[in-house]
């Protein structure tokens, strides 16, 4: 299950999450298992080391996101934007 703040950030759009992410370098690894992110933007999104694990990014926007070393195993990533 996501962490509830993970969540909250990501959903306010990637500038925001961005500039969190930035903020608070002890969270190595976000928290996002499981998380319903279906057709969200996270264009650009640094989503370095974070945990997608059965993540719903079916139709999500992910063009330039920077996804280094995340888990993305079991995420529904149909109709993605990867490139």
């Amino acid at each position: 299950m996501a962490d509830e703040e993970h969540l909250q950030m990501i959903r306010q759009g990637v500038d925001v999450w961005n500039q969190w992410r930035q903020k608070n370098p002890k969270v190595v690894q976000p928290d996002l298992r499981a998380a319903n992110l279906y057709a969200i933007d996270l264009r650009e999104a640094n989503l370095r080391e974070a945990n997608l694990w059965g993540a719903d990014l079916w139709e999500a926007d992910l063009w330039r996101a920077d996804l280094e070393g995340a888990k993305l195993g079991g995420a529904g990533l149909a109709w993605a934007h990867l490139w």
